[in-house]
């Protein structure tokens, strides 16, 4: 579950502290992390993305560590780089390496000699969330063996998605339970479907002797009530 911001079952991104030993990869790993991860909810920007040097006097949880070469040890020669680059992680230290570079390094043999008696391939429990209820010292049910970038690049792409998916029906399943709000009417709506009430007919009494008829009544036309005519 590392990676994944504690809103989801994770691990919280201010918990999580990348490290290298070289400017150019800072650089190189903040650009990747902003436009990948920087602005998503899931994962969230880490506390810091920094060099190891620059580093020194902080901690955090948990410390990715980059110590990529492609053909040198470099200046992590020096041990005390090493060193402090090593005990920079309260809970988890992940280091990202060639191990055969470092191990046959005599300055670095020590310290690289205690790292592998740990497991050199990534191990991680998917199906667990934070807080687990797994107790200290108590073997997981399942754990997957990421065995390389390639394979640890198509795990981060399906778990991504399946988080995301188990997200969208949590969120429809809490909206059909959610009670619904009555529409309002909008006041064009309103006025259009307000009915207007009428005023009624007056009823006029007329006299029986009055007289209604005319001449368009023999034209088959209709009669129209006339006044009727005093006779002298």
């Amino acid at each position: 579950s590392s990676g994944i911001n504690a809103e989801y079952g994770g691990y919280k991104a201010e918990e999580i502290t990348i490290l290298t030993t070289y400017n150019g990869q800072k650089h190189l790993i903040r650009d990747v992390v902003k436009q990948r991860c920087g602005e998503n909810p899931v994962f969230g920007f880490p506390k810091a993305i920094t060099t190891v040097d620059r580093y020194q006097g902080s901690q955090n949880n948990y410390i990715l560590l980059s110590l990529v070469r492609t053909k040198t040890v470099g200046h992590l020669r020096d041990v005390r780089r090493l060193i402090v680059a090593m005990s920079r992680a309260r809970l988890g230290l992940y280091v990202f390496a060639r191990v055969g570079i470092f191990a046959n390094c005599y300055e670095l043999t020590p310290a690289f000699k205690k790292l592998l008696k740990h497991p050199t391939e990534l191990h991680i429990c998917p199906e667990e969330t934070l807080p687990t209820n797994r107790k200290a010292g108590e073997l997981p049910s399942s754990v997957k063996i990421i065995k390389g970038m390639p394979e640890m690049s198509k795990f981060v792409y399906e778990f991504y998605y399946t988080v995301v998916n188990r997200l969208v029906k949590e969120q429809q399943r809490l909206a059909m339970l959610a009670p619904k709000k009555p529409v309002l009417e909008s006041v064009e709506e309103k006025k259009k479907n307000e009915v207007i009430p009428q005023e009624p007919v007056p009823i006029i009494d007329l006299p029986e002797d009055a007289d209604y008829s005319s001449d368009d009544e023999e034209e088959g036309g209709l009669a129209r009530p006339t006044d009727p005519v005093e006779q002298v």
